[in-house]
């Protein structure tokens, strides 16, 4: 079975992005994947903190290679994140730059959630994940109060979890493609 990881990308104390994912998660279990949420409030990575550019590989830290371990073992991630700002969260954007070589080529899904669905937040977290190399299959919104409550109870479920269903069927066909490329010699 496939291995996905999901990020909880908040880590305010008011949240309901842990709530967000529970229901991702439901959903993908439901489906082709083995599912482990990885909550960045729980990990608390400090600020990036390596001596070395994450593109040498040399981590130093352990944090850094517990995360390194959690994103490399993941055939897919996906990305539960809010809106804030016009954008992503800072611990996400952290927690991305701690690493390279495990981004390259991972096929990563977006939840977004939020006012206006985390679109802008969508399209910012894409061009990051583009440039470490993420292949970024594509993305929902939840916008409130028509999809999602505040307080994060998902609306409409059976639309929301069809357009989610979707993304997660791409994510896979992404990583069967990936599983039936012939090794390099």
């Amino acid at each position: 079975m496939n291995q996905l990881r999901i990020i909880v990308s908040s880590t305010r104390p008011s949240r309901i992005g842990h709530k967000v994912t529970q229901w991702v998660s439901e959903q993908a279990a439901a489906e082709q994947w083995e599912v482990k949420i990885l909550d960045l409030a729980e990990i608390d990575l400090p600020f990036f903190d390596e001596e070395d550019m994450p593109m040498k590989g040399n981590y130093a830290k352990p944090h850094t290679q517990a995360w390194a371990s959690e994103i490399f073992e993941s055939d897919a991630v996906v990305v539960v994140t809010p809106q804030y700002n016009r954008s992503f969260p800072a611990p996400i954007k952290n927690a991305i730059d701690y690493l390279f070589a495990e981004w390259d080529s991972k096929p990563v899904a977006i939840v977004g959630y939020g006012w206006s669905g985390a679109s802008d937040a969508a399209a910012d977290l894409t061009k990051v994940l583009t440039h470490v190399k993420a292949d970024v299959v594509g993305e929902i919104g939840l916008s409130f109060p028509e999809q999602l409550s505040t307080e994060g109870v998902v609306i409409d479920g059976d639309a929301a979890a069809i357009e989610l269903r979707g993304l997660l069927d791409t994510l896979h066909r992404k990583v069967l493609d990936l599983d039936e490329v012939p090794a390099r010699s």
